[in-house]
C-alpha cells in the first residue's frame, strides 16, 4: 500500500464520513472493511482500497484491469487523479516530488542508521 501525504488543514474534510463521500462521488458504490479503510471500482481500476490512517495520510491500493479498453483505462485514470488531488489537495505533480522528498529522507536516515552500527 502506497502513502500519500494530505495538505495541511485538508484532512479534517476526510474525517466523520468524509473520505467514503468523496470515494463515492468520484467512483459509484464503497464497501466498508473497517472504520477507517474502503474499497471500490471504477472501469479498469479493477479495485481501489483507501485506508484514512490520520490527517495527515492515507494509504492507497490500485489493482488494474489490463484488458481493458483505452477508453476505459483513461477514464479510470482520469477518475483516479481527480479523486486523489480532493482527498489529498495535491495535484499529480505535486504528489510525486512530495514521494521523492519522502524516500530520499528515508534513504538518508538508513544509511546513517548503517554508519551507527
Amino acid at each position: 500500500m502506497q502513502t500519500f501525504e494530505i495538505k495541511r488543514g485538508h484532512g479534517k474534510t476526510l474525517e466523520d464520513g468524509g473520505l467514503k463521500n468523496m470515494m463515492e462521488e468520484e467512483f459509484g458504490s464503497v464497501k466498508n472493511d473497517d472504520e477507517s479503510t474502503f474499497n471500490s471500482s471504477f472501469k479498469a481500476l479493477k479495485s481501489i482500497t483507501v485506508e484514512f490512517r490520520s490527517i495527515k495520510e492515507i494509504g492507497v491500493e490500485t489493482e488494474t484491469d489490463n484488458e481493458a479498453s483505452p477508453e476505459d483505462s483513461l477514464a479510470a485514470h482520469q477518475a483516479y487523479n481527480r479523486f486523489m488531488e480532493t482527498v489529498t489537495g495535491f495535484n499529480a505533480k505535486q504528489r510525486v516530488d512530495r514521494a521523492k522528498a519522502r524516500a530520499k529522507k528515508e534513504a538518508k536516515a538508513a544509511a546513517e542508521r548503517e554508519m551507527q552500527s
